[in-house]
């Protein structure tokens, strides 16, 4: 007898649909009527019931553009399929210019493009001869030589530049440097390629134990005054983002300028829009007017040292 019942039930699991379970293994759901011609191969709906939590914690990671300053001349030796126009770049129609970094969503991408992130690119060589030696000299506006980079042998694919001088010090932002490539071969043959002149607007590096976003003043205030204008909004809101991303403990902000005055209006403007864009402890963020007499507009600045 049961025997003959495990033969009835092997019986009725074999003509039941591929793929059937029984009733008690089913998700809970909600399936919509079978077709009106009774087709049970129809194509419905299911709605499947449910709550799950999920906690994301990836971080973004950042992508910094890095500045060419021999472009023009890669650009004249192998000639693109496009023209850029300096002053469409900063117009409307930016959008539809090709940028030089990476977008993603996986990615968080600097609000000022003009900042230099880390280190810089400034030379991408290519030689037919073989080169036994080379160098990279790096220049300010009075033709004084702040880095050189000498190696021997071929120079590697992209050359590549710490922003900072032969003593170890941080550019200065405001500043217009020239970059001049030399190579030799083996027989003492010498070609030198000179640079365009670039001029550096600001620079976010580490220093130390510390953080520091480097701005010439001409990229936030109207000339000779405490005023902003329209374009520094997205440099102090990308200034933010590496106080928020960087900060520890304090947030220091020196403000270079020739006039005592302008740089006490300068302070107070600049711990007013930080304060509007970052949320610190109590006492966390400091100005301090720093005023040199003689000093070169070009060369006032802000910085800002996040500890």
């Amino acid at each position: 007898m049961t025997l003959l019942v495990a033969l009835l039930l092997f019986a009725q699991l074999a003509q039941a649909p591929a793929g059937t379970e029984p009733a008690a293994a089913r998700p809970e759901s909600t399936a919509a009527p079978s077709s009106p011609n009774g087709d049970r191969h129809a194509i419905g709906e299911e709605v499947i019931k449910g709550e799950s939590e999920v906690r994301i914690e990836d971080v973004k990671p950042y992508f910094a553009p890095q500045i060419d300053p021999f472009a023009p001349i890669n650009e004249m030796l192998a000639p693109q399929s496009y023209v850029l126009d300096d002053a469409l770049y900063h117009s409307v129609d930016s959008m539809t210019i090709p940028q030089h970094f990476v977008h993603s969503s996986y990615l968080r991408v600097p609000v000022e493009r003009d900042f230099i992130y880390g280190d810089m690119m400034v030379f991408l060589p290519s030689f037919e001869q073989r080169v036994a030696a080379w160098n990279l000299e790096v220049s300010n506006s009075l033709g004084e030589t702040v880095r050189r980079i000498s190696r021997t042998g071929p120079p590697p694919a992209v050359i590549t530049w710490d922003g900072k001088t032969d003593a170890g010090e941080p550019i200065a932002p405001g500043e217009v440097y020239s970059f001049t490539f030399n190579a030799s071969d083996a027989q003492g043959n010498q070609t030198r390629i000179p640079g365009t002149p670039q001029r550096i607007n600001g620079l976010v590096q580490p220093v130390g134990e510390e953080w520091v976003v480097s701005i010439a003043a001409d990229q936030l205030f109207l000339d000779g005054g405490a005023q902003l204008f329209e374009q520094a909004a997205p440099r102090l809101d990308e200034a933010a983002n590496v106080i928020k991303e960087k900060f520890k403990n304090q947030v220091v902000v020196y403000v270079y300028t020739e006039q005592e005055r302008l740089s006490a209006e300068r302070c107070r403007v600049i711990q007013a829009e930080l304060n509007s864009r970052v949320v610190l402890p109590a006492g966390a963020l400091n100005v301090v007017p720093r005023f040199v007499p003689g000093l070169q507009p070009k060369l006032s600045k802000v910085e800002i040292h996040i500890l």
